[in-house]
């Protein structure tokens, strides 16, 4: 499944595009995609899509408030469907991965496109988590895995810059030291971990993204 450079990424901050997650021990948090990608690489399939479904559900919330900001509140009941779905291959693999995934793929809201509200960035996020998700078990390359995170970092920079306008984004670390970005990389660190020591029923992993998902979007203006 093709990456979503153009529709996903926003540069609000300094990158060189290889970021995601956690060195331990570090009193702040830095976001480092080699560090992910070699700790998702042993992992199985089951395991790496389950958490990439777990960035997906951390994402859940916001995706329904772009939904009802953006007047399609239906789109946040077919994404949760197919995040279902996504769920359920990690215990029982199912046909049709590829069909849901151009369908959480054609939910990418499209920023040249009428309808663009400032939450769509957050529809953006939310519905490729989704679809980089089912991508990880169709594939089972971790990089799928890697960039469902990824949305979830992207989402937490978003929601910085929104709430601060007036940071200055040429100051290194600016969005990195917030709250939104910490408690992103504390989220992903934290699945992570459950995935690899988790057993191959992930009802407790899901519910956990679920309400900390909710508990993470409410801190969001």
């Amino acid at each position: 499944m093709p990456r979503f450079p153009q529709a996903v990424r926003r540069h609000h901050h300094k990158s060189d595009n290889s970021v995601v997650v956690v060195r331990k021990m570090e009193p702040m948090r830095t976001y480092d995609e080699r560090v992910l990608m070699a700790r998702l690489e042993p992992l199985d399939r089951r395991k790496r899509t389950a958490f990439a479904a777990s960035c997906a559900q951390r994402l859940s919330p916001l995706f329904e408030r772009y939904a009802q900001a953006a007047g399609v509140p239906a789109a946040a009941d077919r994404l949760a469907s197919i995040l279902a779905a996504a769920w359920d291959l990690t215990s029982q693999p199912a046909g049709e991965v590829m069909a849901m995934e151009a369908d959480a793929t054609s939910m990418v809201p499209d920023e040249d496109e009428d309808g663009w509200v400032p939450e769509s960035a957050y529809g953006q996020n939310g519905a490729a988590a989704v679809s980089y998700a089912l991508s990880t078990w169709r594939t089972d390359d971790p990089q799928n895995a890697v960039w469902a995170a990824l949305q979830v970092y992207e989402a937490a920079d978003y929601a910085f810059w929104q709430a601060n306008p007036d940071a200055d984004p040429n100051e290194d670390g600016t969005a990195l030291r917030s709250e939104f970005v910490q408690a992103a990389l504390s989220a992903i660190d934290q699945d992570l971990d459950a995935v690899a020591s988790g057993p191959p029923s992930w009802d407790g992993l899901r519910q956990r993204a679920e309400a900390d998902g909710r508990t993470w979007a409410a801190t969001f203006g």
